[in-house]
């Protein structure tokens, strides 16, 4: 393995790391998630760069919210309806 961290998230946790073998030849580390990501693409990569490439998160940096394409109207429309229903502090259950 070139590194002791995941080559594409950088995760340096020994627990979750995984050797894998690229196209070519070539050895590098992954983390569990970004392993099971190239098993199942059966990734056609050759270096690092290119898994990089292939499993890098495509999601931009955005709020859920945004992702699913504005506001949550039922949502939004239930915190309404049960705004006055929730518990004061003091008349929450204790664990």
């Amino acid at each position: 393995m070139k590194t002791q961290a995941c080559c594409v998230c950088g995760v340096d946790d020994a627990r979750t790391l995984v050797g894998v073998v690229l196209l070519g030849g070539s050895r590098t580390t992954l983390c569990g998630s970004h392993a099971l990501m190239h098993r199942r693409a059966h990734s056609t990569a050759r270096d690092e760069r290119e898994l990089r490439a292939e499993l890098r998160d495509r999601r931009a940096p955005q709020s859920a919210r945004d992702r699913r394409g504005g506001a949550d109207e039922l949502g939004a429309s239930l915190v309404v309806a049960f705004v006055g229903e929730r518990r004061a502090a003091e008349r929450r259950r204790r664990p």
